[in-house]
């Protein structure tokens, strides 16, 4: 039976793999292999665009194991309705079939071949600290053991030698940890240490944490941290950027609002990295219309390039341009939000 191959679907699928497809854009989240498939043939828009384009990690082992699994980091242009460009795709499928697919079979079989997806137009590396929570996500996927770093991480955690003594941890010991908040007391380690860990381990642990769903007393927890964080004087905006990234991630819906909530009407809604965590980990949140207003204002207090920015990267996200739009023509929008308007459609949607 002769079957042609259209799409990287069609290719894991009739090569008999295993896989799983990432989004690695605004956080590292699954792709459903149904949703990933109605993508490719443009049945829907691709959820969870990011720069304009959609950013992937595609995860695929033989049945048996026998293989190490291949990992694909591919980028493709999202165009501006926010569909997958199929000319981008269908440029990879073609060096697929030419190349790479003959290669990842090859390792798959146990051969040796060249890497030649390095080569591909089409391929990334992601930042450090994405790698290593992907792989740590990879690993629970595959009922795989983490890593080395995961030990001593957690006795870090732990607080037994001090919290102080962070110069050793590495990131594929945190994501490790964080992929596994449901294993070994993980969740209630970090929500014991949130209000004690230095600013620099926080961070780190912040950057891990922004990619998984958790509740209880993590989120309790964190909402603390980010209450202290807004007396701070100064504030450090850098660092509550990371919490709030890492606050989108939590499950108590209202307590998340309230907390946004309270930022927009702080000093720090004049903080551009404060405004981009919101936009680019928080969007769902910006559906409320409240939110979306306090977050339209605070926005109209930066520069106007800013402004555009930000608002342009919201409007690629589906069933976000009509509540931006929305909020857009709010009649009671203040006066320093209308001017910051009209630039906006004369240069940008004009």
């Amino acid at each position: 039976m002769q079957q042609q191959l259209e799409t990287i679907s069609d290719f894991l699928v009739l090569s008999g793999f295993q896989y799983r497809i990432f989004d690695l854009g605004r956080k590292i989240q699954k792709i459903s292999n149904q949703t990933f498939a109605a993508i490719e043939l443009q049945q829907t828009a691709y959820p969870y665009p990011f720069q304009q384009k959609a950013w992937l990690a595609i995860l695929f082992w033989d049945k048996q194991k026998k293989q190490e699994p291949v990992i694909w980091f591919l980028n493709f242009p999202i165009d501006e309705l926010g569909f997958l460009k199929l000319e981008s795709r269908d440029g990879f499928v073609r060096d697929l079939m030419s190349n790479i697919g003959e290669n990842m079979q090859a390792h798959l079989e146990g051969g040796i071949a060249k890497d030649s997806l390095n080569e591909s137009p089409f391929s990334f590396r992601p930042r450090e600290d994405r790698l290593a929570m992907f792989h740590a996500l990879a690993t629970v996927e595959l009922n795989e053991k983490p890593s080395q770093h995961y030990a001593p991480t957690q006795d870090y955690l732990s607080g037994k030698s001090g919290y102080e003594q962070w110069q050793f941890l590495g990131l594929q010991g945190i994501s490790d940890v964080i992929a596994r908040l449901d294993q070994d007391g993980n969740a209630a380690n970090l929500a014991a240490a949130l209000l004690k860990l230095p600013d620099v381990p926080l961070d780190r642990f912040m950057q891990c944490l922004e990619n998984v769903p958790y509740s209880g007393r993590l989120s309790v927890a964190l909402a603390k941290r980010i209450a202290v964080g807004m007396k701070e004087e100064p504030l450090q905006a850098t660092l509550m950027a990371s919490l709030l990234r890492a606050l989108s991630g939590s499950e108590a819906k209202s307590e998340r609002l309230r907390l946004l909530g309270e930022v927009l009407d702080s000093e720090l809604r004049k903080e551009v990295e404060v405004l981009a965590a919101i936009s680019g980990r928080a969007w769902s949140d910006l559906k409320e219309d409240r939110m979306m207003q306090k977050f339209l204002e605070a926005v109209a207090l930066l520069e106007q390039e800013v402004f555009n920015i930000l608002l342009i990267d919201l409007m690629t996200i589906p069933d976000m341009r009509s509540k931006v739009l929305l909020g857009l023509r709010n009649p009671e929008r203040s006066v320093t939000l209308s001017k910051r308007i009209g630039s906006f459609m004369g240069g940008v949607i004009g």
